[in-house]
C-alpha cells in the first residue's frame, strides 16, 4: 500500500494590515504555507483605527449586509476567544456598550426607526456582541452618562465593543507566525504565467505559490494595472483624534446622526472619528480643516472635551472602493489571484470576519462569498 503524501498549499499573502493579517491567520491555522509580503507603507489605515465592531447604524443597511455585519461581530468573540487562549488577553477588545443618540427633535424622530431595527435584526440574527436594544430618555442618558447634557435620547446596545485597529493585526499576525507562517519585507510585484499569478517578487528573491491575497490596502489597485484589470479601488484619507478628559472611560461608543462617533479607551482617552476625504490621494498628513471640523462636531456632543488634553491624531489612508463594498474573492480573469480589499472605513469590523471566508475558499472548503462583498461583481462592471 502505497504511502499517503500531505500535499500542502502554499498562499503569498500581499499586506499585513488587518485584511491581510486577517486572511493570514485562518491559511496557517488550516495548514497552508504562508508567505505575507508587506512594505509598511507609511498612512496605513490600520495604523490608525479605532473600531467600533457593532452591527447596528444610525442609517439604514440592507438585509443582505446586515445579516454580514451581525455574522463579523460574532466572529470577534471567538477570535477573542483564541486572543486569550493563546495568552494575548491585551487584545484590546472592550465591552463598552454604544450609544446612537439624538440631538434634536427630528433626530429624536428618526430614533425610533433605529430602535425598530435594531430589535428586528437582533431577533433575526441574535443578540452577541450587541445585547437587547433598548430605547433610552434623556433622563436615562443623563444618569448614565453625565458628560453627555445635550442628548435627548438614544438607543442602547449594551453589548457592543471598540478596538485597536493595530493591536489585533498585530495578535492575528502573532497567532500566524506561531502556526509557521514568514513575513518577508519589501515591496511585491505580480508574476504570471499566461494568465496566471505564478507568484511575487521581492527586491532578490522570487516567491512561488498556488495562490497570491492581494490584501494591500489602498495601494492595492498599483499592482495590478499592468494586468489590464479594472480595480475600483482609490485613497481616502481618514483623520482621527485623541483626546485625554478625566471621566472619559466612562463613555460608550456614541454613534451620532451628523457623521461623527466617539469611543474611549482606558486611562481617560477619548478618540473622535473621523474624516472621510475621497480628495486626499496619498497625502498622510492631518489637516487643520480636518481637526477643526471633528472638534467642532464632538464638542456639540461632549462639551467639556473643550477642557480636554489634546494627545495626537492619527492618519490613515482608507482602500475605499467606488461602491462602498469590500472586494473579496478571485480575482476575475486572473486565475491564482484573490482579492481583500476595499474595506475603507469598515476593515476593523469586516476583515477579520472575511479573512476567515477567503482562507476557506481558498483551502478548496464549501464556502460562498456573500455577493455584496464578492469580487465576482467587477466581471459585471
Amino acid at each position: 500500500m502505497s504511502e499517503r503524501r500531505t500535499v500542502v498549499v502554499r498562499v503569498i499573502v500581499i499586506g499585513a494590515g488587518i485584511a491581510g493579517a486577517s486572511v493570514a491567520y485562518p491559511l496557517a491555522a488550516a495548514g497552508a504555507d504562508v508567505v505575507v509580503v508587506d512594505d509598511a507603507q507609511p498612512g496605513r489605515a490600520t495604523s490608525a483605527g479605532a473600531g467600533i465592531i457593532t452591527p447596528v447604524s444610525a442609517r439604514p443597511v440592507g438585509e443582505a449586509k446586515s445579516r454580514i455585519m451581525f455574522a463579523a461581530v460574532e466572529h470577534y468573540l471567538d477570535l477573542v476567544r483564541r486572543f486569550e487562549e493563546s495568552g494575548l488577553s491585551d487584545h484590546s477588545y472592550g465591552v463598552t456598550g454604544e450609544l446612537i443618540a439624538a440631538f434634536d427633535n427630528d433626530e429624536l424622530r428618526r430614533l425610533s426607526e433605529v430602535a425598530e431595527r435594531a430589535e428586528a435584526r437582533t431577533g433575526r440574527y441574535g443578540t452577541a456582541g450587541v445585547g437587547v436594544p433598548k430605547l433610552f430618555s434623556r433622563q436615562d442618558v443623563h444618569e448614565r452618562f453625565p458628560l453627555l447634557p445635550g442628548v435627548l435620547g438614544g438607543v442602547w446596545l449594551p453589548d457592543v465593543a471598540r478596538v485597536d485597529g493595530r493591536i489585533i493585526r498585530d495578535h492575528l499576525m502573532t497567532l500566524a507566525a506561531q502556526l509557521g507562517a514568514q513575513v518577508l519585507q519589501g515591496r511585491a510585484e505580480l508574476v504570471f504565467d499566461g494568465s496566471r499569478v505564478s507568484g511575487v517578487r521581492v527586491p532578490g528573491e522570487f516567491l512561488e505559490g498556488d495562490h497570491v491575497v492581494l490584501a494591500a490596502g489602498a495601494w492595492s489597485e498599483a499592482l495590478v494595472e499592468t494586468t489590464g484589470l479594472d480595480l475600483p479601488v482609490y485613497p481616502q484619507r481618514g483623520q482621527i483624534l485623541h483626546l485625554r478628559i478625566p471621566g472619559g472611560s466612562t463613555l460608550p461608543v456614541i454613534s451620532v446622526f451628523r457623521g461623527i462617533y466617539l469611543l474611549s479607551f482606558p486611562g481617560d482617552r477619548v478618540v473622535i472619528g473621523a474624516t472621510r476625504e475621497d480628495d486626499s490621494g496619498f497625502a498622510t498628513h492631518a489637516t487643520a480643516g480636518g481637526v477643526d471640523m471633528l472638534i467642532r462636531k464632538a464638542l456639540g456632543v461632549v462639551p467639556s472635551l473643550q477642557r480636554a488634553e489634546w494627545l495626537e491624531v492619527r492618519v490613515g489612508i482608507r482602500p475605499a472602493s467606488r461602491d462602498g463594498e469590500p472586494l473579496l474573492g478571485p480575482a476575475p480573469g486572473i486565475d491564482g489571484l484573490w482579492l481583500a480589499t476595499g474595506f475603507g472605513p469598515q476593515g476593523l469590523t469586516l476583515a477579520p470576519y472575511s479573512g476567515r471566508l477567503l482562507a476557506e475558499a481558498i483551502m478548496g472548503e464549501k464556502t460562498e462569498i456573500p455577493e455584496i462583498l464578492s469580487a465576482a461583481r467587477l466581471a459585471a462592471a
